[in-house]
């Protein structure tokens, strides 16, 4: 615009215009400055603006260095949480704890209630109020209060917040000006899913996996003889309870009758589902119903709630070994070209 303006004027115009456009601009910078002078207010990395959830984090994640929050009370709006900035005599007294790149104390701001009413702050005066956290390795720690007032600033305000920030750093600090530090909320952390503890059951696993495995309850899908497969909601079920202390397994049971027979189970009550907690006491649960998923759910939270009445085992049972599982009632095996072979030759 200014440009275009003075190819049509002459040359005293010109002059007057650029004189005019820069005292505007001087005074608007003047006026910016004033007004920043005034409230006292700067941004600064030396006393950042901490958010609620991010609180955690400023006190435990980086290091074990006291940390110094200025908690002012909450401007009008929800907006003016993100946008509050610490007072100039802070981050004066910040600068005092930092050189080069060491620091010696962390400082922050904050203006959210929720931060006030943890420190059990009933109100906040209009100049805030200061507390010092000394943290410690194990997520806990204490902290202290700045008794005098802040409202004026200044520097007999930086040289008293120096003095209270020395003590903490010395531990200075009696007992009875240690108070226990609050819990604030630990940031979201991606949650490692456990994997599924399904497995079909056999001679050689048993003692590992069901009675002798890292998990305290074995849960047993018992399948009658023509099951191909662990059902779909057994399968659900130990989706579900991934992460508890339980071994879901399953096997065509038909053929291991002395097995089943140490639960009161025959061939002709198949299927069935037995929980068993191994040990010096061996128990069983027997779960009478279909093998749905919501029924054998239920029965699966009665035991996880403590719920549930166990029959005591003498002793865990034992799998036959797949080669004596395909002998008939006489002991004898069927060759492959259809000859008897006796029990005594395997």
């Amino acid at each position: 615009l200014q440009v275009w303006l003075l190819s049509f004027m002459s040359a005293s115009a010109k002059i007057l215009l650029i004189l005019g456009c820069t005292a505007v601009r001087q005074a608007i910078c003047v006026e910016k400055s004033t007004a920043s002078s005034n409230s006292g207010v700067s941004s600064s990395t030396l006393a950042p603006t901490v958010k609620y959830l991010k609180l955690h984090a400023f006190l435990h994640g980086f290091d074990q260095l006291p940390k110094i929050l200025l908690i002012l009370p909450p401007p009008e709006g929800e907006e003016g949480k993100e946008t509050v900035a610490a007072p100039s005599w802070l981050t004066s007294a910040a600068m005092h704890f930092k050189e080069g790149r060491k620091k010696t104390a962390s400082f922050a701001v904050l203006a959210d209630p929720k931060v006030s009413a943890r420190f059990g702050l009933s109100e906040v005066p209009s100049g805030g109020r200061l507390i010092g956290c000394v943290v410690d390795s194990s997520g806990g720690g204490y902290y202290a209060l700045f008794k005098d007032s802040l409202r004026d600033g200044g520097g007999k305000t930086v040289r008293a917040v120096k003095a209270f920030v020395n003590e903490l750093i010395n531990e200075g600090l009696s007992q009875e000006e240690r108070l226990g530090l609050p819990a604030f909320p630990p940031p979201d952390v991606p949650r490692k899913q456990a994997p599924t503890s399904l497995a079909m059951l056999t001679y050689d696993n048993l003692p590992v996996i069901c009675f002798g495995g890292a998990k305290s309850l074995c849960v047993m899908a018992l399948l009658p003889a023509g099951a191909t497969g662990c059902p779909s909601a057994v399968a659900e079920l130990a989706k579900r309870h991934r992460s508890d202390p339980v071994q879901f397994v399953w096997m065509v049971a038909s053929r291991q009758l002395e097995f089943i027979a140490s639960f009161g189970l025959d061939a002709n009550k198949l299927p069935a589902l037995v929980a068993v907690r191994p040990g010096k006491r061996s128990r069983f649960a027997l779960f009478n119903g279909e093998l749905e998923f919501q029924q054998m759910g239920s029965f699966i939270d009665r035991i996880l709630g403590g719920d549930m009445t166990f029959k005591r085992l003498a002793e865990l049972p034992e799998l036959e070994p797949p080669y004596l599982q395909s002998l008939d009632k006489e002991g004898n095996q069927e060759g492959e070209d259809g000859s008897d072979i006796d029990k005594e030759d395997l």
